[in-house]
Parts: C-alpha cells; sequence; structure tokens
C-alpha cells in the first residue's frame, strides 16, 4: 500500500496531526500496534468502570483556545468538556491544603498565609512566573510564535548577551526561590516533580513556568473519559478518507536502494510507502532506537539521546464512596509527603483525580506517583516476583496515602493498579508510564521540535512537544500538519 503520509503511532500526537493532514486532503494513514488508538491516553476500564488514565489536568478546552482551534478544521465534533469549579489544591501536610486560586490576590493571600516565614519571597517568586505565562498565553493567542516556550521570554525579556534571558535560562528554579523557606521550596518541588518529573535543583525556571501556571488555569473534565478525544480523532481521519490500521505493528523504516526512507516495514512482512513523508508518534528513543535503527542513527544523536531522562509511575485505579469524595479537598489535588516508598522507589508526592459517579454508585479515582523505571524490569526473576514486587509497591503506597488523606476512611476501594511494566507491556514506550523528557537545566529543546536526522522523518509526541501535555502535545501536532501542507 502507498500513501502520501504514514504516521507511526496512535496516540493523540499521531492521530491529530493524521486528522489534520486528512481534513486537509492528505492521503494518510495511521499504524497503530494495539487494538485502541489512544496510547497513554487510551481508555483505561476494569470491571466495566473508565479511568482516568493519568493526573486529570486537561486543560485548553476553552473557546479559542487550541482544541477548538484544531475541531474547526475537523468533519466530527470535539469532545464534551466541562470545566472543574473547584481549584486545584497541593496538601503540605494533613492540615494545611493550599488552593491555587486562578484570581491573582486570591492566591497571593493564600501564599501569605501558607507561608508566614517568608510571604514576601513566595508572591515575588510567583509574579515572575506568572509575568513568564502571561507573555506565552498573548503568544498564542495571537498564534504569532511557534508554541515552543524559549519564544514567549523573548516577548519580555532581550536576548543579548548579559540580559536576563541568556541568564534565566541558564538558571534552576531553586536559584529563583533562595530567599523562600524549606517549606515554600518543597511546595514547589513537589509540584514539579509531579507535572515535570524533575526536582526543583534540576529543574529549568523556563520550563516551570509552564508547569506552574497549569494548574492555576481553567481545568475540564471530559464526558466519557479523555480517551474520547482519541475516538473522535480516529474518527476524524476515517470520516476525511484516510486510514487507521489498528494491531499493526511496525518494525522499521524501510529503505530504497540508495538508502532514503521509502516508508515503513510491519512485523506482517508487509510495505507500507510513504511519498511524502513519515512521522513518528514514538517517543524519541524508540523513533530512533526502533525505526531509525541505531546504525542508522548518527553519533551525535547517540550522545544527545544517552543525555535525555525520564522517568515511570505506579498508578493505583480505585473506587471512592460519595461520602468519602465529600471529605476530600478538591476534585484534582496533589499530595506532597516527605517520605517515600523505601526500596519501591517510589516518589515522595502523589496526585488524586476524582472521576464522576460510575455505575457502581462510586466515583472512579486514579492516584499517580512517580517511579524509577529500572527496578520494574531488572528485579523481577519470574511472574511470582513481579507480583510480589506490585503488592509490595502497593501496599508503600497505601500506607502513605491513608495517613496524608485520614479523609478517606474505608470509602476507598483499590480495584486495579499499574507500573512502568504494566505501561509497557501496553504501549511498549521503552521507559515504562513516561511523561516527555525531564525538564532539567540543559535540556530545553532549540531549534526544529519535528525534524530527525531523516529528511523525510518527522517526529510528534510528548518527548519533543514544547511543554508535555496533552494540549501540548496537540499544539505541536498542528505546527507540524502546517508545515506539511503550507
Amino acid at each position: 500500500m502507498s500513501y502520501d503520509v504514514v504516521v507511526v503511532g496512535g496516540g493523540v500526537g499521531g492521530l491529530t496531526v493524521a486528522a489534520l493532514l486528512a481534513a486537509r486532503g492528505v492521503n494518510v494513514c495511521v499504524l497503530e500496534r494495539q487494538s485502541q488508538v489512544g496510547g497513554c491516553i487510551g481508555r483505561v476500564q476494569f470491571s466495566g468502570i473508565d479511568f482516568e488514565p493519568g493526573m486529570g489536568l486537561h486543560s485548553s478546552w476553552g473557546r479559542n483556545e487550541i482544541f477548538a482551534e484544531v475541531f474547526s478544521e475537523l468533519p466530527v465534533d470535539p469532545p464534551r468538556a466541562t470545566r472543574i469549579e473547584s481549584d486545584f489544591v497541593v496538601r503540605l501536610a494533613q492540615d494545611q491544603d493550599i488552593p491555587l486560586k486562578k484570581d491573582e490576590a486570591e492566591f497571593f493571600d493564600e501564599l501569605r498565609k501558607a507561608f508566614p516565614e517568608c510571604p514576601q519571597a513566595a508572591v515575588e517568586f510567583y509574579k515572575q512566573v506568572d509575568r513568564v505565562w502571561q507573555s506565552r498565553y498573548q503568544q498564542a493567542q495571537t498564534k504569532s510564535g511557534t508554541g515552543v516556550l524559549a519564544h514567549a521570554w523573548r516577548r519580555v525579556w532581550p536576548s543579548k548577551p548579559g540580559s536576563d534571558l541568556a541568564d534565566l535560562t541558564k538558571r534552576t528554579v531553586l536559584s529563583f526561590s533562595g530567599n523562600a523557606s524549606p517549606r515554600f521550596q518543597r511546595f514547589i518541588d513537589a509540584q514539579l516533580r509531579a507535572f515535570l518529573q524533575t526536582s526543583i535543583d534540576r529543574c529549568a525556571f523556563l520550563a516551570a513556568c509552564y508547569a506552574l501556571s497549569l494548574v492555576r488555569r481553567d481545568l475540564y473534565s471530559i464526558e466519557n473519559g479523555v480517551a474520547t478525544l482519541a475516538e473522535r480523532l480516529a474518527e476524524s481521519i476515517k470520516v476525511a478518507e484516510g486510514s487507521v490500521r489498528l494491531d499493526s505493528p511496525v518494525l522499521r523504516l524501510a529503505y530504497d536502494k540508495g538508502g532514503h526512507a521509502i516508508g515503513v516495514d510491519l512485523l506482517s512482512g508487509e510495505t507500507v510507502l510513504a511519498n511524502r513523508a513519515i512521522i513518528s508518534n514514538l517517543t524519541i528513543w524508540d523513533t530512533y532506537g526502533k525505526l531509525v535503527g541505531l546504525n542508522n542513527t548518527p553519533s551525535s544523536v547517540r550522545t544527545e539521546l544517552r543525555k535525555l531522562q525520564s522517568s515511570g509511575a505506579y498508578l493505583i485505579y480505585a473506587n471512592v464512596d460519595d461520602a468519602a469524595v465529600a471529605r476530600l479537598p478538591a476534585q484534582n489535588f496533589l499530595v506532597a509527603t516527605e517520605e517515600s516508598t523505601e526500596g519501591m522507589e517510589l516518589s515522595g508526592e502523589f496526585t488524586v483525580t476524582i472521576g464522576p459517579k460510575n455505575s457502581n454508585g462510586c466515583h472512579a479515582a486514579t492516584i499517580k506517583t512517580g517511579s524509577e523505571v529500572a527496578p520494574w524490569f531488572s528485579f523481577q526473576s519470574s511472574e511470582e516476583d513481579y507480583e510480589e514486587w506490585d503488592q509490595s509497591a502497593l501496599e508503600g503506597l497505601w500506607d502513605r496515602l491513608h495517613r496524608a488523606l485520614p479523609e478517606l476512611g474505608s470509602g476507598i476501594e483499590v480495584i486495579e493498579t499499574a507500573n512502568p511494566r504494566t505501561c509497557y507491556d501496553l504501549t511498549r514506550r521503552k521507559l515504562g508510564m513516561v511523561m516527555g523528557v525531564e525538564s532539567a537545566l540543559g535540556s530545553l529543546r532549540s531549534g526544529d521540535q519535528h525534524a530527525t536526522s531523516i529528511p523525510n522523518l518527522f517526529i510528534v509526541g510528548d518527548t519533543v512537544a514544547g511543554a508535555p501535555t496533552i494540549a501540548g502535545v496537540v499544539e505541536s501536532a498542528l505546527l507540524l500538519a502546517n508545515r506539511l501542507t503550507k
């Protein structure tokens, strides 16, 4: 078979760019190894209950924002998104909940109350964060930029040697919070670890500005789950006469005698040709390690890939009854404890997302914490070892969960768990439940976010997007679609 564009991977990035190309008349085919689309936002269902696959931080669903812009081109309706009324909350201690108010004055008042030991330093830190975010938002509204966060800085600070821009892009978040108390720094650190898998002493301030602003924006719940977004995009591709082929694992790029990429080889032995472009919706590591192949990857690229870090996650999918939900601090919140699960390599903070009431009369809840990846693949010699490891991780997180959230009481029931190995089995993502690339100092992407070492091979997804969020990936996919059809 031959197409204009072949997309490898049916995650949200690949589906978005394919849907836009198909709507613009490009003959496009999506190849997905699983039996459903969505990748990391694919439908998660246990015991007939749909669960949020991640943290539930869905932004940019408002009028004139990125999802409205994308679906304005597509022949299908967008999923129904409803704004969440409650503020996102960070719990620093059992008796201290800090609501991240959208209103600036109200939020600064909350900061002063929460951190009486350093009220001015806390406020000044967030004023700098807001300054960058506002420039980024205005840029998006006027559609004058490329979606890469670095361009937002140039609207505020001059980019000349010795300027604030040159300085700030080389400094960590910790250096900007040096006048604040350890408690405030832990407050920031917990958010960065949860949203960017990076600690305060490693995270680039530029990346932190987006993440710390995200949870103070309008957040939305998506009717029938975020997987509906992937399903609508796949439907759009088909309506526009594109192709979505499930259960179609891709092995590698196909090359002609001159060494030029002409398509992809499937596990079935079939070669699917691409006349104009091949788009990888795999991670940046798998794009080179699997599609391109290490022998065809330039040594300079291999060196850069080794520098990039990422991590996994451990999740609990649970039912929570009405009474317990009513006692919780918010529909979406983050708990920052000072403890980790010893031996399990689980992070000290975890997010909680409470979904709508399900058929059992309870609410589907997803609890997510960071996890090292290697232990899940290195220490199990048998299936029994793996199950024991998973049970130990569950017990450790379960104990922390109840100590930090006594409001739950007996009103929560575990339905299922997931870990980096689980995610790998489902998605084949190299690092398990990966969320982008660690936003550490020195890892900020510059230049062309979609290009690879192969001229007609492009990449889209959370490991190359300007921001490792669903909205950030969709925006990146729109930019790539524009590039291929300009």
